[in-house]
């Protein structure tokens, strides 16, 4: 392995103090109110024979904004001459710049990257990732292929989703016209508790683990009483490291995504070489919930960073070193699941279609704990095609394959895949399916439909939305303009007891904020009625979605792209509430 040397820059200040109104600020908890902190580490291995020793990845940690982020350049700007991981670094530190104008009580990564965007001036592009931990929630803006994962209890339960054009073409920010802006990024918060590890990094690490090589890495260093931040980190970024020089041996993430897109093996077998940029974080509690910062210094790496070796761990231990398969261990039958999803749906069509039946569709299966929903696209109404027969034919596909071959154990992305298989009719439509796997959703989302996740009535998290432009979400269909499940987000996410899922089709979330929500779950809380709850929600985003003034949702949306909008959107409205219970209250 390469002798790697220690270097890290100081961080630049500058004063700079962005105003902007920001959405759903009571969450928002300041540093010194936090109940939880991060604890972090971070390792770095730049790609071996790179005519540039500091390869193409950058990162930055803060422990006093209790945020990190890290970018990865894209190499195929050497053909031009072009090092883009000066673009990366630049990004990086641009984003330390921004954090550091003012002493931020409140951190909106949305809007450090958007600031550190527009001041990077070299040529170059790379992804990016920033997360911050603001009270009991990870906020999270995301371009491209770098990402991270959550882990709880030893298990992933979250792994944050990849935005790319095609195989090997991630999205990626760059003042080129090829490139994207900030407006492409994925913006969302996810609850965390004590305990949890947060595994960020870039597709170096990604590419060539899976997370149940990092489940099995985490058991052996707990095991061996080492299990910190900086040594995880270390342990993750070799050991990716190593399955990047396996050129034949086992099928890594990488060649597994190059198969799904038609490579063929003897091409993309093993790993992929790349620069690995790993960030560990540790959630802990706050010492008396104050956060004490003391003289910590934020750090930004220039160059690679290497800690000392811990004496005491293998990080070449042919347990953690066996290449396997993505696990299904935290995939638990019917009769072993410690949780259960009781759920109801309401649906109200737009009023004044010709078509009564609306165009979107939903099901619901409690034998295999799942819902699925879908929203059929209104344009096909110009060509005389009733979009909703997509949505319907699309859903009921869906249900005909759980119940015929998924007794025990569903996978969402194979329901989904099937069903848009054997969907012959015009037409398109979004789509969801979401399924409990014991204590972990299981989802698949294609499109603008989704879900929130709500705990003790505040929401916790919020499935992001792909639409090729305003008003054109990514939409299932075998015409060539429509897209297939080859697109879709696959993700999971841990849930509790007491969990609230909220899903709906875009006639609910164009018309109806979070905390309005919040408010009607708050009023409604212990009642275990989600059939209620589904209506009231409905009728609400009905009422909301009439009304010709005011800001919506949609109409919030529609200025962030430069239409003038005000009041709701008339739509179809679909909701499936589901309500997270141990299974003998379902008796």
């Amino acid at each position: 392995m390469m002798n790697l040397s220690d270097h890290i820059k100081k961080r630049m200040k500058d004063h700079f103090l962005m105003k902007r109104n920001m959405p759903i600020q009571r969450d928002m908890k300041t540093l010194n109110k936090s109940s939880l902190m991060m604890n972090f580490g971070s390792f770095y291995i730049p790609k071996m024979g790179k005519s540039n020793p500091m390869g193409e990845d950058a990162h930055f940690t803060s422990k006093d904004h209790q945020t990190i982020g890290l970018a990865d350049g894209k190499s195929r700007w050497k053909k031009e001459g072009t090092d883009a991981g000066e673009y990366a670094r630049q990004l990086m530190n641009n984003c330390l710049v921004v954090l550091d104008a003012k002493d931020r009580e409140i951190v909106y990564p949305q809007l450090i990257l958007e600031e550190a965007y527009l001041n990077t001036k070299v040529d170059g592009s790379s992804t990016a990732c920033i997360i911050t931990l603001t009270g009991e929630s990870l906020n999270v803006v995301n371009v491209g292929d770098s990402g991270f994962m959550l882990f709880r209890n030893g298990i992933m339960v979250y792994k944050s989703s990849i935005q790319k054009h095609g195989i090997n073409y991630p999205y990626q920010l760059g003042k080129s016209d090829h490139c994207d802006d900030p407006r492409v990024a994925e913006e969302f918060i996810i609850g965390v508790r004590a305990g949890d590890w947060v595994v960020a990094g870039t597709n170096g690490l990604f590419d060539n683990m899976y997370a149940s090589e990092m489940e099995v890495a985490m058991k052996v260093i707990g095991e061996a009483g080492c299990l910190e931040p900086q040594v995880l980190a270390q342990v993750l970024a070799d050991l990716a490291f190593e399955n990047s020089l396996d050129y034949t041996q086992g099928i890594s993430s990488y060649s597994q995504a190059a198969l799904k897109e038609g490579y063929p093996i003897p091409i993309k077998r093993g790993g992929k070489p790349d620069d690995i940029t790993v960030i560990v974080a540790h959630i802990e509690p706050t010492q008396g919930h104050t956060l004490v910062l003391g003289n910590i210094e934020n750090s930004y790496s220039f160059q690679p960073y290497l800690p000392k070796k811990s004496p005491t761990v293998n990080v070449m231990d042919p347990i953690v070193m066996k290449r396997c398969k993505p696990n299904k261990k935290g995939m638990k039958t019917l009769n072993e699941r410690s949780l259960m999803m009781n759920i109801g749906s309401s649906y109200i069509p737009k009023k004044g279609k010709s078509n009564p039946k609306g165009e979107d569709a939903h099901f619901i299966s409690k034998h295999h704990q799942t819902i699925g929903l879908a929203d059929g696209v209104s344009s096909w109404a110009k060509k005389g095609i009733d979009a909703g027969e997509y949505a319907r034919q699309l859903m009921d596909n869906c249900l005909t394959i759980l119940y015929t071959k998924y007794m025990e154990i569903v996978y969402p992305q194979l329901v989904l895949q099937e069903a848009y298989s054997n969907t012959e009719v015009n037409g398109s439509s979004t789509a969801c399916i979401i399924t409990l796997t014991d204590e972990s959703l299981n989802v698949v989302n294609v499109g603008d439909s989704g879900f929130m996740l709500f705990r003790k009535g505040n929401m916790i998290y919020k499935s992001s939305t792909q639409q090729h432009h305003f008003n054109s979400p990514y939409q299932l269909g075998k015409n060539s303009h429509c897209d297939d499940p080859s697109v879709a987000e696959e993700f999971i996410i841990g849930v509790r007891g007491g969990d609230l899922v909220v899903a709906g089709t875009d006639g609910l979330f164009d018309n109806v904020f979070a905390s309005e929500m919040e408010v009607i779950i708050k009023q409604i809380v212990g009642t275990d009625q989600p059939e209620l709850l589904a209506q009231i929600l409905a009728e609400q985003a009905l009422e909301n979605s009439l009304k010709t003034e005011g800001v919506s949702p949609y109409s919030q949306a529609a200025s962030m792209e430069g239409y003038r909008r005000s009041g709701g959107k008339p739509d179809d409205i679909t909701v499936v509430v589901a309500h997270i219970l141990p299974p003998n209250h379902l008796l």
